[in-house]
Order: C-alpha cells, then structure tokens, then sequence
C-alpha cells in the first residue's frame, strides 16, 4: 500500500468530461419545452479518483457531467404511439448541452453513447484509468494489445500501468502477440525488473486491463472467465453509461 500514500502525496489533479447518451424509454419531462430551453446538463454526485502517468505517476480526481436524451419527444397525436426525435433536433440539443458543459463547467473531454456516434470506443485514458483503480490494491495484472503494432494503444496501456508497477508482482500478458507487446516486455523488465508472463486464458485473480479493442472484435477471441475483472473501452462505456442513470445527481444547469 505504501505506493499509493507515496502517489497522493502529490498535487492532485482534477478533470471534467461530459457524457451524452439516451434516456431508453423516457419522454421529456412534463411543464418543460426541451425542444426550446434545451437539455438540462447534470453531474455525477461523486467524483472518481485514479493514477495515470508514464514518467511521474499523478494522482488524479475526475468529475462526470452528462445529458441524457430522452428517446421520445412525444406521442402523435392521433394514436398517442412514441414519436421520435428529428435527426436535425436531437443534434441541435445535444451540440448545445455540449457547448454549455464546455464553457460553464470546463468538461475537456467528451464521451457519446454507441447509439449517438459511430465510434463509440473513443474513452479517454482517465476514465479507463478509473476503472482500474476501482480494483486496487493489487499486485497482479493481467493485459492485453492489438496483435497489430499501434503506437497509442501502447502509449495509453504505460500511462495505465506505470504507477501500479512498483509494488507489481507478476504481470501476465493474454492474447496474440505483436510488436507492441515486444516493447511493453522490454520496458517492464528494463525498468522494473518484471519478467512479463505469458497466458492463453486470462487469469481470473487479477484485474485485466484490455485494449485490444478498437479492431475487429479482437477481444471476443482471448479466452477468459466471467469471473474477471474485465477493463476495455467497451466495458467502460458501459460502466460511464450504468452510473449516469443510477441516481445520486445533480442538475447544474
């Protein structure tokens, strides 16, 4: 444990993003013209620390802003059957709650829902970072990265990794190899001393940090358990998605 006193000695440093998604189900609330006064912006009744850094690990606080869309704007008239959002109008709404969160609440980063975007897996590295932090403490780590050499899913997996690695144990890499993971082997041992394992089943008595994905379907090809604690960008998303709609916040604006 004496890494992470060591890690929130420092100056801690905070960040906003904004969440946009969908409301499943719902309709605008009544005594309020959405389409004019515009989605009511809202945060997280919490915010969430994490450890992120590859040459000085920082300490790290991170706030979640967000708007959900409700799916329907209204009933028809005649049959009351759901009446659906114009393309033109659920754009206009959620590019103006962004632009708010933006300008009045500082959210550098923003994260759309997989219905709202076409790259949905776009995470930025403090929310995975979030996520892994949620397992501490631990001292086995399990990962994983794509088979073909990407210079940033490297980059994002030693800013994830490095200040855990001091009082790491053992980390096991699952999947098919590439250059990439050459890389991350010479770094663990060079710097840390950690001779990198290798696994054809994920370990379920370790957190696994994954960031194959983002080709195609990568992920669904390692094999590993329900038992484990699985971190992707897909699985982040669901996690960002879960906690904007489980209560505890506040409206903001």
């Amino acid at each position: 444990m004496e890494a992470y006193y060591i890690c929130f000695s420092m100056e801690t440093i905070n960040k906003n993003i904004f969440y946009m998604g969908i409301a499943s189900g719902q309709y605008p609330e009544k005594g309020g013209d959405m389409k004019k006064l515009g989605l009511p912006v809202r945060k997280i009744g919490r915010e969430y620390p994490y450890l992120l850094g590859k040459e000085r690990a920082r300490a790290g606080r991170l706030q979640i802003y967000y708007v959900l869309l409700p799916e329907y704007c209204g009933r028809t008239f005649f049959t009351g059957k759901p009446k659906r959002w114009k393309a033109e109008t659920a754009q206009r709404l959620l590019e103006e709650a962004e632009e708010r969160a933006i300008i009045g609440f500082d959210c550098q980063e923003q994260v759309m829902a997989a219905q709202l975007t076409k790259n949905p897996l776009q995470i930025p590295p403090e929310l995975l970072a979030v996520c892994l932090y949620q397992y501490r403490p631990f001292d086995k780590l399990c990962i994983s990265l794509p088979k073909e050499s990407r210079d940033r899913e490297l980059e994002e997996m030693l800013e994830l990794i490095t200040p855990y690695l001091p009082r790491m144990k053992q980390v096991t890499f699952a999947g098919e190899e590439g250059e990439s993971a050459g890389l991350l082997e010479d770094y663990l041992y060079e710097e840390f001393g950690i001779v990198m394992t290798r696994a054809g089943k994920v370990p379920d008595d370790r957190p696994w940090l994954d960031l194959q994905e983002g080709g195609p379907q990568e992920a669904d090809q390692t094999v590993f358990s329900k038992k484990v604690k699985h971190i992707s960008r897909r699985e982040t998303l669901k996690f960002l998605d879960t906690t904007v709609k489980s209560g505890y916040n506040t409206k903001v604006d």
